[in-house]
């Protein structure tokens, strides 16, 4: 038997300062759990039940509250890892599910935090549940998360993570890619911004990586349903690649 609902009170509980004080816990028995997480959801085409339960059990939420409410440089890698893995499927109803818990401010956070791994794993969250919401559309309907990013100024923080100097290459393919789903059929208002993405995006489009080559390729093709976007991406006859 899993102990599911403890390990949603023991990742619910504050930190205790003094070792044994009352309704606190010892960090160590978080990053324990999470470890375990982290294990039971390596194998990302199986446990889709184990994911419905962790979200059932509170863990999820407990994960989420997390990142929303603590300084954003005591969060460890193994919380963001945990949740990351959590939200590796390909089962819109479990992202969808994620969604519900308005995840979106805490990940925001861990774009924040200074430890590369855990901006990643943010990045990469949020690009995972936003999918849940794409993959419910038609090809041609705009994004259904779109006003629950944009209305915690969630696109212009991806965007300046994007921007960012220290920000590793990964992360800045992810945030474009990310802008360019959310803005499916809708035109970037801010103009800077548009030039911006739709310029890494183009830079992508033939990248080592497969999964970057493909994403940014339809990230374009969803912008250019928009004419203002379609007419920024075809400057210098460019032609998104099939």
């Amino acid at each position: 038997m899993i102990p599911w609902i403890e390990m949603c009170k023991d990742l619910s509980k504050p930190i205790g300062i003094v070792c044994g004080q009352e309704g606190s816990i010892d960090l160590q028995r978080q990053i324990e759990i999470c470890e375990y997480l982290i294990e039971m959801f390596k194998d990302y085409a199986k446990n889709d039940e184990y994911r419905k339960r962790c979200i059932k059990s509170g863990i999820a939420k407990s994960l989420v509250n997390m990142f929303e409410n603590w300084k954003v440089e005591d969060i460890k890698e193994q919380h963001s890892l945990a949740f990351r893995n959590l939200t590796v499927t390909d089962n819109n109803e479990i992202l969808q599910c994620l969604f519900t818990l308005n995840p979106f401010k805490g990940l925001l956070n861990l774009l924040n935090h200074s430890n590369s791994n855990i901006q990643s794993s943010g990045i990469d969250s949020i690009f995972n549940i936003q999918k849940g919401g794409l993959n419910s559309t038609s090809e041609s309907e705009i994004h259904p998360y779109f006003d629950a990013i944009a209305s915690i100024g969630g696109i212009g923080k991806i965007y300046e993570f994007m921007n960012r100097n220290n920000t590793n290459k990964d992360c800045k393919d992810t945030a474009a890619i990310i802008i360019g789903f959310f803005y499916k059929a809708r035109k970037i208002e801010n103009v800077e911004m548009m030039i911006n993405v739709i310029k890494h995006l183009k830079s992508i489009v033939n990248d080592q990586d497969e999964w970057t080559q493909s994403a940014s390729r339809k990230a374009l093709r969803y912008l250019a349903q928009n004419l203002d976007n379609k007419n920024e991406i075809e400057k210098d006859d460019f032609v998104i690649p099939t």
